[in-house]
């Protein structure tokens, strides 16, 4: 949970310049932004304050859009811890928050589990933590897509394409949804993993055996894990527990 403050943002274009009046400098700094000589992501100057106003319309902007929030002490819904232990990961994927705890999708057993908030800063302390904004899928989703898309033999033959879809729908499972932008101008999440795709059916046409081969004989590292029952969950990782 997010504190939320007001702000007044403002961004200008300056130029100074010689004119024989103010409506001539006005229209001739028009004429310019006009002819894209000058705009705001080149020549824009930025500046943000504190805003106590009450009668404005507020927009909102969106979270960790900056990409500076410390995923350690303030994590958020899509935020991803990992483990290794040996030569299996322990991913834990944060689904939403409360005061007091963490509420994660362990990949290792496919349940939801929590945590307080101390002990999941100090396992984020202790190993890789991934903020939702640093845009990679975390890799049980990727090895989920790629399964499916084996289960319905799209990774080999004529029908060997990434299915949108299917992608879309999986990433929705885990609370991966993309906003309008991101409809309209390519999803970076759909993206990740069709390149993962992409990459798995080359591989599989540029070596004949490999069309035969078992799928976890295929994968290797991130791709091998993720739904054993028999795996321990994340405490059992813990040296302390």
């Amino acid at each position: 949970m997010s504190l939320q403050r007001k702000f007044k943002v403002t961004t200008s274009i300056t130029q100074h310049m010689w004119a024989s009046s103010r409506r001539d400098a006005e229209k001739f700094q028009e004429e310019l932004i006009r002819k894209g000589k000058l705009d705001v992501l080149r020549h824009g100057e930025t500046e943000v304050k504190y805003c106590f106003t009450g009668g404005s319309n507020f927009i909102e902007a969106p979270e960790d859009i900056s990409k500076t929030r410390d995923p350690i002490h303030e994590p958020r819904r899509g935020d991803w811890l990992e483990i290794i232990h040996g030569e299996v990961k322990a991913c834990a994927l944060v689904r939403r928050l409360t005061r007091r705890k963490v509420y994660y999708y362990e990949a290792l057993s496919r349940t939801e589990r929590s945590v307080e908030r101390e002990r999941w800063v100090q396992w984020a302390s202790q190993h890789q933590i991934h903020p939702s904004y640093d845009g990679i899928v975390p890799p049980f989703i990727v090895d989920e897509v790629v399964q499916a898309h084996e289960d319905r033999g799209m990774l080999s033959g004529f029908n060997a394409t990434p299915d949108s879809s299917l992608i879309l729908e999986i990433l929705d499972k885990y609370g991966f949804v993309p906003d309008e932008y991101e409809v309209e101008n390519g999803y970076w999440a759909e993206i990740y993993i069709d390149n993962a795709i992409s990459e798995k059916i080359l591989s599989s046409q540029g070596d004949p055996s490999a069309r035969n081969a078992s799928f976890e004989d295929q994968e290797s590292g991130d791709f091998a894990i993720g739904f054993s029952e028999e795996l321990p969950t994340m405490d059992e990782f813990d040296p302390k527990f």
